[in-house]
């Protein structure tokens, strides 16, 4: 009813929606610099009026909500253009990593080595019965060997640290899908009855977007407020539960794979440090994988042309360099008993340098295939201990808890694990076979000078030796200047994202500050309206 006691009714709900106000105003200047703050605005809106003697009279203010400044859109976009920021720094740190590295920038490199050890052998041309230049020789072969094995050593190492920098990242993660599950409840029950969340939802968001750096997440939010968290399709949170990931040693590759509810993640990671990391240790593993193939082959090419050669001490039929141990291994998914092992080169002019698999069709059938050609090399039956021979390469498989199963498969490859185990097998200068013929001893040169051509031949993929570690070095070198590329232009994104977000949703104390005068004044304004009906009230009863 409109009367002065309307009127102070009114005056009072001015004075507690102002004063509300103000408190979220304060709330947004106490947390202009806390990260994660979303800016709140108190929404007013006018009580229901009220009709009286045929007009409608308003009967108020109050606070219909308080809600959170923001754009929903620009966190997505943030979460997402993180994530790939994320990702292109952690593969570009092992990227920078791998390409100090490799490197030849002190002249102490492995492309250095290479040079030395086949300028060594024209040492030797020029003075085949020369006991110093073969000692010179043979200790440029070994600055040769530790090259490789130091590079091999230490790309080893670098994964083996990638992959305890994947369990920190995934115990984050787990840590965060634990707050974020959390906080669902919280905010679900705060809200339910109506009211609004607002910092724990701060929070919240806060967590995504740390969580968006580790990995690529999306996101779905119920109507009670909860948010599900995904990665590659398969849940983190749904709801108030959690669903952790998990490491697992993989026995056929170097790094772990991320495994959620018993299935393997890795393919479905698409950015965050965690895609970093797995396109760090792809690249890695290439790196090694043509290290391994430049190492065999040099073991081959200079075994097979200085096993033709003699020694001053009249041998020959010697290698070089320490035969290359084959490496042969079991699938983890074989469901037979049987077990490979004695691998062996047994001719140098054979060997392929591809790799194999030995493929069961039955316990008493099998076929090799060449893994990196897809062509079947042969066929056979199999018979437990005996030898299997091709391609210059010697293994057996034998029979253990029970024979081999249909669908079993052996790898075999005689250049894995080469650029680890090349070693020099010739220990005495003397052996080193110079002479093309044992009555040329001690002055023919003519197979050191083969040895030496080596250095020039095209003998690995259509390119020479050096050639071909050059072109390991430069593609590292391409890689990584991409990654780099990629990151300036990634960050000045998220700067721009980020700076977008800051003017929709930051608190600006400019803003506040007149926002507060503005509020003050209503306040102040409200006040007077009720000391004024309060007056007239009270000269209304004197009139008695």
């Amino acid at each position: 009813m409109a009367s002065l006691t309307s009127v102070l009714d009114i005056a009072k709900t001015a004075l507690l929606a102002n004063q509300k106000a103000i408190n979220v105003t304060s709330h947004n200047i106490a947390n202009a610099n806390t990260e994660g703050y979303t800016r709140q605005k108190a929404v007013l809106e006018p009580m229901t009026a009220v009709r009286y003697g045929g007009l409608y009279f308003g009967t108020g203010v109050t606070i219909n909500s308080i809600e959170r400044v923001f754009d929903r859109f620009q966190g997505v976009q943030i979460r997402t253009a993180t994530s790939t920021l994320s990702r292109y720094e952690t593969k570009g740190e092992h990227l920078s990593a791998l390409e100090a590295l490799v490197n030849d920038l002190d002249g102490a490199g492995l492309s250095s080595r290479i040079d030395d050890f086949f300028n060594s052998f024209q040492e030797i041309i020029n003075n085949p019965s020369s006991y110093p230049e073969r000692s010179s020789l043979l200790s440029s072969a070994s600055l040769l060997t530790d090259a490789f094995n130091t590079i091999d050593a230490t790309i080893r190492q670098n994964l083996s640290s990638l992959n305890k920098e994947m369990e920190s990242v995934v115990k984050e993660i787990n840590s965060i899908a634990e707050q974020v599950a959390e906080l669902n409840n919280q905010i679900s029950g705060i809200e339910v009855g109506g009211m609004q969340a607002n910092d724990l939802r701060d929070q919240r968001d806060l967590l995504l977007e740390d969580l968006s750096g580790m990995v690529e997440i999306s996101t779905i939010e119920s109507e009670t407020g909860q948010t599900d968290v995904y990665i590659g399709g398969f849940f983190l949170v749904t709801g108030i539960t959690s669903a952790p990931l998990e490491l697992e040693i993989n026995p056929e590759s170097p790094v772990y794979d991320i495994v959620s509810r018993g299935t393997v993640l890795n393919d479905r990671i698409t950015g965050g440090s965690l895609k970093g990391h797995l396109e760090g240790a792809a690249i890695y593993d290439e790196a090694e994988d043509k290290l391994n193939l430049l190492a065999a082959s040099l073991i081959k090419e200079v075994n097979l042309q200085h096993s033709q050669g003699y020694g001053l001490d009249g041998t020959t039929g010697t290698d070089f360099f320490a035969a290359p141990a084959v490496y042969t291994h079991a699938s983890s998914g074989n469901a037979g008993g049987a077990v490979v092992a004695n691998g062996a080169v047994t001719d140098y002019s054979q060997l392929t340098l591809n790799d194999y698999e030995v493929r069961f069709s039955s316990a008493s059938s099998y076929t090799i295939v060449n893994t990196d050609t897809s062509a079947v090399v042969t066929q056979g039956a199999y018979t437990s201990g005996s030898a299997i021979t091709f391609e210059g390469l010697s293994f057996t498989i034998s029979d253990n808890t029970g024979a081999p199963a249909a669908g079993d498969k052996f790898e075999i490859s005689v250049k894995k694990n080469a650029a680890e185990l090349i070693d020099v097998a010739v220990t005495d200068p003397n052996a080193i076979a110079a002479s093309s013929t044992l009555a040329g001893v001690p002055g023919d040169n003519l197979n050191a000078m083969a040895l030496a051509d080596l250095k020039g031949a095209a003998l690995i993929e259509g390119a020479t030796f050096n050639d071909y570690y050059n072109r390991i070095v430069s593609d590292v070198g391409f890689v990584s200047s991409e990654a780099s590329g990629s990151y300036d232009a990634q960050s000045k994104l998220v700067e721009e994202l980020k700076s977008a977000r800051e003017s929709v949703s930051g608190v600006s104390i400019e803003e506040e500050a007149i926002n507060l005068i503005k509020l003050q004044r209503a306040y102040e304004a409200a006040a007077k309206v009720m000391a004024t009906a309060d007056s007239m009230l009270e000269t209304l009863l004197n009139l008695r």
